[in-house]
């Protein structure tokens, strides 16, 4: 046996003080009584007192002392020899993913989980060891190796469930690193191992899963419902919405646009066969989706039934436009839904506030890139967008393949009359060009941006064509934030959780060693020791004062 805390026996010098105040006697005090005849009658019985009446005294004196003794004792922290043998290593993996929130059965996975850690913390003895981490990716390391029941169960406070599924790969992997710090250590995980396929075809060695359920519960979920923009018509979006099962079911979908209702329709599948559904409509102000699952009966995921998506407004763009006034051109962005634009002659020689896109034509292109991106209508020199070669005639524009910009704008065989012939820049794309001349290139993909259209536009017939307000809408619609054309999903458990199809056998699992055993600290059994002593010395007390 060892002691975890030697100088507490410092303490038992409190030993002397304890017998000091046992040997001194109280001092008898004098009373005035009216005859001693009944206190000469008691002298003899009290003089003639059995032997162990008179050690009782000190018996009780003897059991004080064994007290203090034990007290002292488990102040310093006694480690017996049982105690110290097959310390136990655990590394705990916390599984913080959706399908944990299963209400069935009671009182629920992510509970009876917590609850399970609780007892295996509980415990454990002075020589075990834990770390805890979450199966999340990447994992979080609640707490490295301690035997501080305190630290564990403070660290327990930073589990979280999740309102999505997880990949648990990079946590298996660390509690493996983890293992070998440490000998004879196992992983205990806390799951129910409805994971991503393959995440556990090679199961761990020394590791075990710490019980929950295997049943496959019945659950029907949303795993899709997201809302995008049109990246061609400003204004235009879709919603989308998928429902899967592993059962058959039959409910309906609740659709709602701001709080108000959109739609109601009956929700009905067989087993494995994906429901789906597409709504259109037109919207430049933000908006709120929400989806509500209502089933004939219960299932066993409440978390994947509601869902929740946000539409970005679309945001009006400012244009620059310089250079003479443009019947054809005006025309055109008058067409195109949120776009102001303004005409100034020339470059400002400080540009107004909020100019999201200068549009220059001919001389007033500017000699340096600005800091905004520009669209150059027919440059007539040489510039940063490219050197100017000569001049073609009578040449047909042809597209060079797929480009976002040229997106249902047919550039094919528009006519030309006149046209600059042109060596762009290095790192332009070229997106339309007549008899192997770049006549539509530029940078509009990456900072800075910056488009020529190497021609005349009123030389041509491209403005009498729907392709010329097309192109010009791809243009400013490349320009948008990516977030506000990117699908805005809502946060969903998905497809592998709403399916509650666990990979292990969980019933196959092997039980922790943490269960079973003599886990009672040692210096708790030198105290309930020293409290049975107590209670016999407060029997002798209450005798020696009755007798």
């Amino acid at each position: 046996m060892s002691f975890l805390f030697p100088t507490g026996w410092w303490l038992a010098g409190l030993a002397l003080p304890v017998i000091a105040f046992y040997l001194l006697k109280t001092r008898q005090r004098r009373r005035d009584v009216s005859s001693l005849l009944f206190w000469e009658a008691l002298k003899p019985k009290m003089e003639n007192s059995p032997f162990w009446r008179k050690l009782r005294r000190w018996l009780s004196l003897l059991l004080l002392l064994l007290i203090l003794l034990l007290l002292v004792a488990a102040i310093a922290r006694p480690a017996f020899d049982w105690e110290q043998k097959a310390p136990r290593r655990v590394v705990a993996v916390v599984d913080p993913s959706a399908s944990m929130q299963a209400a069935i059965p009671p009182p629920g996975r992510w509970l009876e989980s917590q609850n399970r850690l609780q007892a295996t913390i509980s415990r454990m003895r002075v020589q075990d060891e834990m770390a805890i981490l979450t199966a999340e990716k990447p994992p979080r390391i609640l707490s490295g190796w301690t035997s501080s029941k305190r630290v564990l169960r403070d660290a327990m406070e930073g589990l979280l469930p999740l309102p999505r599924g997880t990949d648990p790969t990079p946590a298996l992997q660390l509690a493996g690193d983890l293992t070998s710090l440490r000998e004879d250590s196992v992983i205990e995980i806390y799951s129910d191992s409805v994971w991503p396929p393959g995440s556990w075809d090679q199961p761990l060695p020394r590791s075990r899963f710490e019980g929950l359920d295997s049943e496959n519960l019945k659950n029907v979920g949303l795993s899709l419902f997201a809302v995008r923009r049109s990246p061609v018509a400003p204004g235009d979006w879709q919603l989308d919405a998928e429902v899967v099962s592993t059962w058959a079911y039959s409910g309906t979908l609740e659709i709602h646009l701001n709080g108000a209702p959109m739609d109601l329709m009956p929700v009905t599948s067989e087993p494995g066969q994906p429901w789906r559904k597409t709504w259109r409509g037109s919207l430049q102000a933000g908006a709120t989706f929400e989806a509500r699952l209502k089933l004939e009966h219960p299932d066993a995921l409440a978390l994947d039934n509601v869902a929740n998506c946000e539409l970005a407004p679309l945001a009006t763009l400012d244009l620059l436009v310089l250079g003479a006034p443009d019947p054809y051109l005006e025309a055109a962005l008058s067409s195109i839904p949120l776009v102001n634009f303004w005409i100034e002659k020339q470059m400002p020689s400080t540009l107004p506030p909020g100019t999201d896109m200068i549009l220059a034509i001919g001389a007033s292109a500017p000699a340096e890139i600005p800091n905004v991106p520009i669209l150059i209508v027919d440059p007539d020199r040489s510039g940063f967008w490219g050197e100017k070669t000569g001049t073609l005639d009578g040449v047909p524009l042809n597209s060079k393949g797929p480009s976002p910009l040229a997106r249902h704008a047919d550039l094919n065989s528009v006519v030309l009359e006149k046209a600059s012939r042109w060596e762009p820049a290095p790192g332009a794309e070229i997106i339309a060009s007549g008899m192997d001349t770049p006549l539509i290139f530029g940078r509009w993909d990456r900072e800075p941006k910056w488009l020529v259209i190497g021609f005349d536009p009123t030389e041509s017939d491209f403005p009498l064509r729907t392709a010329f307000p097309i192109f010009l809408g791809n243009v400013f619609q490349a320009l948008r934030d990516v977030d506000d054309l990117q699908s805005a999903a809502g946060i969903l458990p998905g497809p592998i959780e709403s399916a509650m199809i666990p990979l292990a056998n969980l019933e196959a699992a092997v039980p922790s060693a943490s269960t079973s055993g003599f886990a009672l600290p040692g210096w708790w059994l030198i105290v309930l020791a020293g409290l049975a002593l107590l209670v016999a010395e407060w029997y002798l007390y209450n005798r020696r004062i009755t007798d």
